[in-house]
């Protein structure tokens, strides 16, 4: 594994590391637990939300972790990527896309936050959405736009950092995810 480029940020037990695009390569993820197993999903508008019963198991195939790591490599000098490691391993990634979005410009877009499946549950996602919102803002946005995985326990887990249903929908990102949960987290607080 490639050393951390930039600035570190110890937040006990992990060490958070904003990274460029040559810390990640094609294999940069291969380690990483992803699964997800989901019982529980959102369904209907913000208004009208409803819990449905939808089981299954979310996971990444090697091509979208490949591709993953490139479009993470691809946007980290100009947006923002950070990895949490514990020890030798990745514990969990973040980032931001770096270009803005919504009628103003206000918006930047969280387009990963995800923890591995052994460290979930202590607070690391927490971290790294305390990451994403000071990185936001020293992008020049003033809210984040999350595109959020429907599962209950992930929604809840933006609701818990503060973010609420999104008040601009991004029309490409309903039209490629379109069973997700739109959210945006206001930066000001």
């Amino acid at each position: 594994m490639k050393p951390f480029a930039s600035a570190t940020i110890v937040s006990s037990p992990w060490i958070i590391r904003r990274l460029s695009a040559a810390d990640i390569d094609a294999r940069w993820l291969d380690d990483f637990q992803r699964r997800q197993e989901v019982t529980l999903v959102y369904r209907g508008a913000p208004g009208d939300r409803r819990i449905v019963a939808e089981p299954f198991i979310d996971d990444w195939l090697a091509d979208e972790r490949r591709g993953l790591c490139l479009e993470l490599a691809a946007m980290a000098d100009a947006g923002r990527v950070w990895a949490a490691r514990e020890g030798g391993s990745l514990a969990g990634f973040a980032a931001i896309s770096p270009e803005p979005l919504g009628p103003d410009g206000e918006y930047r877009q969280l387009k990963e936050l995800q923890v591995d499946a052994r460290w979930r549950g202590r607070g690391l996602g927490r971290e790294l959405m305390r990451q994403c919102m000071a990185g936001g803002k020293a992008m020049g946005a003033r809210r984040l736009y999350i595109s959020s995985h429907s599962a209950v326990e992930t929604v809840s887990f933006y609701e818990r950092c503060g973010c609420a249903p999104a008040r601009w929908l991004h029309r490409p990102q309903v039209e490629l995810e379109p069973f997700d949960w739109q959210m945006e987290c206001d930066l000001a607080h």
